[in-house]
């Protein structure tokens, strides 16, 4: 497992905002400077949610993001995470401002506690630092001139094609392991860095076994990414991965 210095999560710290990095349907990323008072520095990567809903314009600038979230189909993920109390369970069926609100708060949590079972599992996945209301604080890949690329902007030659894949494959395997399908896999979702596949964005990531649609999930998701690798020319079937990945379950 990798090592990452201790001081990232032990305040004092101060965090200076290089600018964003990227900006998705869900989240944009910022590319975080932090530093302690002993002058240790470290690049961290900081997920900021957008919001779920902005009735009035100029909003989304005055919080420093450029979109709100349109993403559509959460009860299709949401099925197999329970909300306790009643109050709560009707705001989000009414999908009222409060309701909003919680699934605001429970997609940053469940992407946290995802993505910290699937680092203690092995997985290839940044380290997940900490998170609060609407952010995510997560291990930055690249080096202090760049960030890693995702998979499908890589140049990759046909040997690291092969091992591109075959780091697809076990991560896959880690992942059903842990009973978790990724729900939206594909090569925008890995990235590229030092010959290493790295597994992203995971705030829609299921349980199988408590979400009815979870298998259907990991169908989707191997068919998807090896759909992309036989484009690239690697002869793979999706069904067979599948069929194999069931195997080893």
């Amino acid at each position: 497992m990798r090592s990452l210095p201790d001081w990232l999560v032990a305040e004092p710290f101060t965090d200076i905002d290089l600018g964003v990095l990227k900006s998705g349907k869900e989240a944009q990323i910022h590319v975080i400077q932090r530093s302690d008072d002993t002058g240790r520095s470290c690049i961290i990567a900081r997920k900021r949610y957008l919001p779920r809903e902005v009735k009035q314009k100029g909003t989304l600038e005055a919080l420093g993001v450029q979109r709100a979230s349109t993403f559509r189909h959460d009860v299709e993920y949401r099925e197999g995470r329970q909300f306790r109390k009643t109050r709560d369970r009707r705001a989000v069926e009414r999908m009222s401002t409060y309701g909003k609100r919680l699934l605001q708060d429970r997609w940053t949590g469940h992407e946290y506690e995802i993505m910290s079972r699937l680092w203690k599992a092995g997985a290839s996945v940044p380290y997940p630092i900490s998170y609060g209301e609407d952010t995510f604080d997560l291990e930055f890949i690249g080096d202090t001139t760049s960030a890693a690329p995702q998979l499908f902007a890589a140049r990759l030659a046909k040997a690291e094609l092969a091992s591109a894949f075959d780091q697809v494959y076990q991560g896959l395997c880690v992942l059903m392991a842990e009973g978790i399908a990724h729900g939206d896999l594909s090569a925008y979702n890995l990235l590229w860095w030092q010959d290493q596949v790295w597994f992203i964005d995971l705030p829609q990531a299921v349980d199988i076994a408590s979400n009815p649609q979870g298998l259907n999930y990991v169908h989707r998701d191997v068919v998807n990414i090896c759909t992309w690798f036989d484009r690239k020319g690697l002869d793979v079937d999706g069904e067979e991965v599948f069929a194999q990945l069931l195997c080893e379950m």
